[in-house]
């Protein structure tokens, strides 16, 4: 792990990637013009402050590997907290297969509603997804069959996405269960 600082002190710093935000209170932001792109990003916490370097040529990471003084230049820039993901770092030896040591995993929780014109909650399901955070392999679900269900979890074609039905703690067994789903089934080609 690299030893990272700001104004000579210790502080955290990650590389993340984010989307770009405007910030009002600056009228000349020197980002503007990239609102709404994802960039590589410098997540600093120092001081009890977060704040973010843009890195894409690699200055923010180098700001901060090298005491994080003035003498070294950066960029700050505002970034939607929603948006921010780790950044992957390529494994090392691509000749060589890699280890899978460490994972990115992303849990979305969506709320099933009635209808468009009814808010509704009549049920809610959780679609994740796994990558090896090295090289960004995506992980498959094993032994879960393909489709959608509100009563079991299953997977999507290409097995990467898990989409598990769920419910409160505190609601009926059969919360959700009138929802629709589909299966898919695979068959062998018949030989004529």
């Amino acid at each position: 792990m690299a030893d990272t600082r700001w104004n000579g002190e210790p502080c955290q710093a990650l590389r993340i990637t984010a989307i770009v935000a405007d910030n009002s209170a600056f009228p000349l932001y020197w980002a503007r013009h990239l609102v709404g792109t994802r960039r590589k990003i410098v997540q600093v916490e120092y001081g009890g402050e977060t704040f973010y370097l843009d890195d894409e040529d690699g200055s923010g990471w180098n700001k901060v590997t090298h005491g994080g003084s003035p003498h070294w230049t950066h960029s700050s820039i505002t970034v939607d907290p929603d948006s921010i993901q780790p950044r992957h770092q390529h494994y090392a030896d691509p000749d060589q297969p890699c280890p899978h040591e460490d994972f990115h995993a992303v849990v979305q929780v969506d709320r099933i509603t009635a209808s468009d014109d009814d808010p509704t909650v009549i049920g809610y399901s959780a679609t994740i997804t796994v990558t090896c955070t090295a090289c960004e392999e995506p992980f498959r679900w094993t032994g879960v069959p393909a489709g959608t269900s509100p009563r079991a979890p299953m997977c999507s074609a290409d097995e990467t996405e898990l989409r598990a039905p769920l419910r409160p703690a505190s609601a009926d067994p059969d919360f959700g269960l009138g929802l629709p789903g589909f299966a898919i089934n695979y068959r062998q080609p018949q030989e004529d």
